[in-house]
């Protein structure tokens, strides 16, 4: 085999390497390297650095201090009540409250808290319940819906509850790393489908209706563009209380800002040490769930979520071919020094523009590019020095035969 068919055929191979790592990984396999992309994502964000976000968000937090106060948690049913209508005196845009209100409690309260979500538009929490760890998608069905998390069942809020507001679900994608990198905007199960909270909130914030395109969401004439599934990438803009947070206390001791409520969105939830409603993310070990849904909430209003749509994920599969076909064109080219160098530059040169990309608002997959472009470049180098001790060999023994003659 001469040495341009060789060449050929590495590159070929290459190719066909990379198009399997990029198709097992679309098609659910190869998960390592989901754990690999959020680490990389992880140190990418780190990278980016922290981000005012868009001031469009109070959280009101039902932290450790309030607990201290009442001696409980939950908080009793009357004392949200209370959280609640005094937020609403004060003219928000929305209220969102991330709090499954599921269970029945002293009737007064209830019937107080009920009364009172009466008076303002509410978006209340909902959970799906999956019928293993992971959430499921179903295989079968035709349509864009087919690839929503299907759900064993919804748990919703009660009845005297769900009355006065509308219902979002609030589960988040946590991945394998366990940081949430995304979350679901939409939720199925047999018989319903379920917008997400946060979702939920954009629509009734913004006033818009909700239209679901084959694959992103409308919320009237602007588009949502979405990741597989319906989900929505996150990224942080910062460790907790980035977003604008106040202490649920601060109503109680009657030193809530007007300003910090007014004509805005406010989700109230909890931030309980212990209540195990924390996740991690690249800034913080533990961030309160509330500023997860919260940081969603904002990327849906102000429309700066991160852009991983149909199209990056077909420039996902061209980088993923194209990249090992030039790392390995490239030491073919020059069996030197110099070919080493220019594949070391491209490689530096796709993982700047990946990183330039990323802080610019586009992910573009690094794990399965890795994959697809390091194991050629390996197998190649190491069949060439394979060739090369064959042929010093070779030269070697007709030397010494020669000599002998």
């Amino acid at each position: 085999m001469n040495r341009r068919t060789e060449i050929v055929l590495a590159l070929v191979l290459a190719a066909l390497w990379g198009a399997g790592i990029f198709a097992a990984h679309a098609n659910g396999h190869l998960l390592f390297l989901d754990r690999l992309e959020a680490t990389l994502t992880d140190w990418r964000t780190q990278v980016r650095g922290v981000q005012a976000p868009p001031d469009l968000v109070t959280i009101v937090a039902i932290d450790d201090t309030v607990v201290k106060r009442g001696g409980s948690y939950p908080l009793p049913r009357a004392d949200l009540a209370r959280v609640v209508d005094t937020i609403v005196q004060f003219k928000p845009k929305i209220v969102a409250i991330d709090l499954l209100l599921v269970d029945r409690s002293a009737a007064i309260g209830d019937a107080t808290l009920a009364h009172t979500l009466a008076t303002g538009p509410m978006v209340l929490a909902g959970a799906a319940i999956f019928p293993a760890a992971s959430e499921m998608v179903a295989s079968g069905g035709d349509g864009p819906l087919a690839t929503l998390p299907q759900a064993e069942r919804f748990l919703l809020p009660l009845p005297v509850f769900a009355d006065h507001a509308d219902v979002g679900i609030v589960n988040v994608a946590t991945g394998q790393s366990g940081s949430p990198l995304s979350e679901p905007m939409l939720f199925r199960t047999g018989d319903r489908i379920e917008p997400s909270l946060p979702l939920r909130v954009a629509s009734r914030a913004l006033d818009k209706p909700l239209t679901i395109a084959p694959d992103h969401l409308m919320l009237g004439d602007r588009t949502v563009p979405t990741d597989t599934g319906f989900s929505l990438p996150i990224t942080y803009y910062g460790p907790r209380r980035t977003i604008r947070t106040v202490s649920a206390q601060s109503i109680f001791d009657g030193t809530l800002d007007r300003k910090a409520i007014e004509n805005r969105i406010v989700v109230i939830g909890a931030a309980v040490a212990g209540s195990g409603d924390f996740l991690p993310t690249p800034f913080d070990s533990l961030m309160p769930g509330v500023e997860v849904v919260s940081t969603a909430i904002t990327h849906l209003v102000a429309g700066d979520s991160i852009l991983r749509d149909r199209k990056v994920h077909i420039a996902d599969g061209l980088v993923a071919i194209l990249l090992p076909m030039l790392l390995v064109g490239l030491l073919a080219w020059r069996r030197s020094t110099l070919g080493f160098v220019a594949a070391a530059a491209a490689m530096v040169a796709w993982a700047g523009l990946n990183l330039f990309a990323f802080t610019h608002g586009v992910w573009l997959d690094a794990a399965v590019t890795l994959a697809a472009a390091l194991p050629p470049v390996a197998v190649f180098i190491g069949v060439q020095l394979w060739t090369e001790r064959r042929r010093t060999q070779d030269l070697t023994t007709k030397s010494r035969a020669l000599a002998r003659r």
